[in-house]
């Protein structure tokens, strides 16, 4: 028997409540780890123990059923932390007993997106993974094939150069970065706080241009949901295997970053729990085009961009009613006053007070004794913090906004002519072409506004100072001589301004053409031609021409929220039609039976790398430690099963507490056995076939065919001292009152660059847990003459 290996520990934290064992997981390039604890807090760690994020449980008796880092933002640009390299933020994807999903910055503890699994009720959500897919495929486009490229060839010696880099320029032209150099976008008064939106609006990195990463979470109906690109949502698909009439859930999900096929295992609902495996082709990723990443990327910040201008056309709504209704109840009461004693309005009577000095009585009570000069610092207050509030959101927030729709749509644009009919994108240069038209007519009444509010602005700051001399000096004419100041006043007021604004704006602003309800008869009379797929655009400008003249126009057009929901219909209907498109090319293999699970059964799934068009898919689960062995192969985007084998371990007399694959070749067991807790390092894989008994393994499996009814055959038997023998251990704590129940693994990515393994260990009493570098991948050799008997 062998010394065991100690592993290091790197940090350790006691917690105030108990952890759920199922919500514990580290994230895959920052030392973060998130867990759930048993009252439903989602909790993020950093691996001194410092509390980084917390979030409580929603409203009711929903709690949290599944916690996701994002994959390594190596290929995918996160900036929701600024460290020292662009690649370090991440997202933790948080799954609701309700179906709904939500996005959070690990450092920002900002909600970045939030999406449903489903339209109908959800039970529960019993598996979530993500992960990410190269896009490159062997074309003229190579994976090295960049912008960079062309800046390299262009400070190079250009044509006269010996470099064989294959440029390619529509690619590269695509990929140009136009966003970066766009006004940022403000934070929104009801958002709170002061935090940028860029984690957002991320621009879209030419260096992510060869992968998209994807979400697959699982209902218990038996649903599962489809995600690219962090909220893009492809769409639900029902269970891919029905039992005796009844459906499937998801329980494992495992993937490879080099094949567009994902493994699924499905557990049935029927009494027996029996696992079966599918194969999910992702033909989209495929067979995809080179731009998809950059459409998903953009199809997603463009649904951000529209939930952005929604909200901004709500606040300027309810800025410009903010304007109207304090002054309206004012004007209301002196109107009715003044139709029982006179034949005229308001605006008649200060317009005779303007151009003659002389006031009505009634005018005079109302100005005195009603309004006074604590009613004109509420209505001028309400006036003119509201057109400011106004001013700024249109100025900040809302033509932006609509310069980024351009940018972005201008590439959608570009992206559809250039791949034509060819490939199948779910869009057409048309339907852009329609979008594009109405972020035009938004910007032009946009424009309009702003211009109208700062007119309006102007003039109702000389309009108020003229309110506030004439009421001061009213109520001083009781008095032998009026006071100085009040005589000085008259001096910096502009009349003209004060007649203009009792004319065009006292009692009916222009601005109520951008937002005021529109009538229903309006609205079909203005939307009955545009709702044909015609441009709107020159029709719009001519009916606001009417409106600047007084002339009759269609009342619906200049509507903000109408273009706005216009705005929106036009996208969905790209939205769907992209994800509908993206959901035909989702196929699902035969369903094959692998056996019967008991409940809450520990289960692990691996993907190995053979070549470009095989690989492995690995299934581990217990009581007995029992390895199946499933050969796929793919070609064109569609996956084939080749054959099922499967290999059985029984170590001992001992109990097995959980297991995990922690590489290509090393299935980590934690193994209890007399009230010693082991950590074993068991090999998965036959011995390598070289020829060389030094790089030979000690220890392997043989695999014969899976018969999944005839059930176990010829497991290998190991007794309490054989396992201590045979298998490597590691020693993962000096402390005894330490024992470990539960583990979780970071493993490193397949090329090394991501940090070291972490081996997190959970304790049995949920209150603590270890954070160890975990086991670096080390062969053993067989000794000559000891083998392990296979029976």
């Amino acid at each position: 028997m062998e010394e065991s290996q100690c592993l290091e520990k790197l940090g350790e934290k006691t917690l105030h409540q108990p952890a759920n064992a199922r919500l514990i997981t580290y994230c895959p390039s920052m030392d973060l780890l998130a867990l759930g604890s048993t009252d439903h807090q989602i909790l993020i760690y950093r691996l001194n123990g410092q509390r980084v994020y917390g979030a409580a449980q929603k409203s009711g008796a929903l709690g949290v059923e599944s916690l996701c880092w994002k994959p390594n933002g190596k290929f995918l640009l996160e900036t929701y932390v600024t460290l020292t390299e662009r690649s370090t933020g991440q997202l933790l994807a948080v799954a609701w007993a309700d179906g709904t999903v939500r996005l959070v910055g690990a450092e920002s503890s900002k909600t970045v997106h939030q999406f449903s699994t489903n339209d109908s009720d959800v039970l529960g959500i019993t598996c979530m993974g993500w992960t990410t897919n190269l896009t490159t495929r062997n074309s003229s486009s190579t994976h090295s094939t960049t912008s960079g490229s062309w800046r390299e060839f262009l400070e190079g010696d250009g044509i006269s150069s010996k470099s064989s880099t294959i440029l390619d320029l529509p690619r590269d032209l695509s990929l140009i970065d136009i966003e970066t150099s766009l006004p940022k976008l403000g934070v929104l008064p009801a958002g709170g706080g002061s935090s940028s939106l860029d984690p957002l609006f991320r621009p879209f990195d030419p260096k992510d241009n060869n992968a998209v990463d994807i979400m697959v979470v699982g209902t218990k109906e038996g649903k599962i949901h489809l995600s690219i690109y962090d909220s893009f949502v492809v769409g639900s698909f029902g269970s891919p295997v029905l039992v005796q009439g009844s459906t499937s859930f998801l329980v494992r999900h495992a993937s490879h970053k080099q094949y567009s096929t994902h493994s699924l295992l499905m557990k049935s609902s029927t009494p027996d729990e029996t696992l079966y495996f599918v194969p999910m082709d992702l033909r989209f990723v495929s067979t995809s085009s080179n731009y998809l990443s950059l459409l998903a990327s953009r199809s997603t910040a463009l649904q951000n961009l529209l939930r952005y201008i929604h909200q901004v056309q709500i606040l300027m709504a309810t800025e410009w009613k903010s304007t109207q209704e304090l002054p309206g109840r004012f004007l209301r009461n002196i109107n009715e006053t003044l139709a029982e004693k006179n034949d005229r309005d308001i605006v008649q009577a200060l317009y005779h007070s303007v151009a003659t000095g002389h006031t009505f009585s009634s005018v005079r009570e109302w100005l005195v004794d009603e309004l006074a000069e604590r009613g004109h610092k509420r209505w001028d207050k309400a006036v003119v913090t509201g057109l400011e509030n106004l001013r700024r959101l249109v100025h900040e927030n809302m033509l932006p906004a609509l310069e980024r729709c351009s940018a972005i749509l201008s590439r959608l644009a570009g992206i559809a002519k250039f791949l034509g009919s060819n490939e199948n994108i779910g869009f057409s240069s048309q339907d852009i072409s329609l979008m594009m038209d109405t972020v035009a007519c938004l910007h032009l009444v946009s424009s309009k506004i702003l211009i109208q509010v700062v007119d309006e602005l102007d003039n109702f700051t000389s309009f108020s100072l003229w309110l506030r001399y004439e009421i001061d000096r009213l109520a001083s004419e009781t008095s032998t001589s009026p006071p100085e100041e009040v005589t000085d006043k008259e001096a910096t007021i502009d009349h003209s301004k004060v007649l203009l604004y009792l004319q065009t704006a006292m009692t009916t602003s222009p601005l109520t053409a951008f937002f005021s309800d529109a009538s229903p008869e309006d609205s079909k009379d203005g939307w009955t031609s545009t709702e044909q797929g015609l441009r709107i655009f020159d029709i719009l400008s001519k009916e606001l021409q009417n409106q600047e003249q007084n002339l009759p126009y269609r009342r619906a057009l200049p509507r903000v929220g109408l273009l706005c929901q216009r705005l929106t219909r036009q996208a969905n209907a790209v939205f769907s039609q992209i994800a509908e498109a993206e959901k035909r090319n989702v196929l699902f293999g035969k369903a094959n039976k692998l056996g019967t699970a008991h409940k809450d059964a520990l289960i692990d799934v691996k993907i190995r790398r053979i070549d470009l068009d095989s690989f492995h898919s690995f299934i581990s689960f217990v009581p007995l430690v029992q390895i199946i062995q499933v050969k796929l192969s793919v070609k064109n985007g569609i996956s084939a099963v080749h054959s099922i084998d499967s290999a059985a371990v029984r170590l001992g007399d001992g109990q097995v507490k959980d297991l995990k694959f922690l590489d290509d070749d090393v299935l980590l067991v934690l193994w209890e056995c007399n009230g010693l807790t082991s950590l074993l390092s068991m090999p998965y894989k036959a011995s390598h076939k070289n020829g060389d008994s030094a790089h030979a393994v000690r220890f392997y499996l043989n695999y014969y065919p899976h018969q999944p009814d005839a059930g176990l055959s010829s497991p290998m038997d190991l007794n309490n001292d054989e396992v201590l023998r045979q298998f490597r251990r590691y020693t993962v704590s000096k402390d005894e009152s330490f024992i470990p129940d539960k583990m979780e693994i970071r493993a490193r990515d397949d090329d090394g660059s991501v940090n070291g393994r972490r081996l997190i260990l959970l304790g049995e009493d949920r209150l603590r847990y270890l954070v160890l570098n975990g086991p670096e991948p080390t062969i053993r050799t067989r000794k000559p003459g000891v083998d392990v008997s296979m029976t």
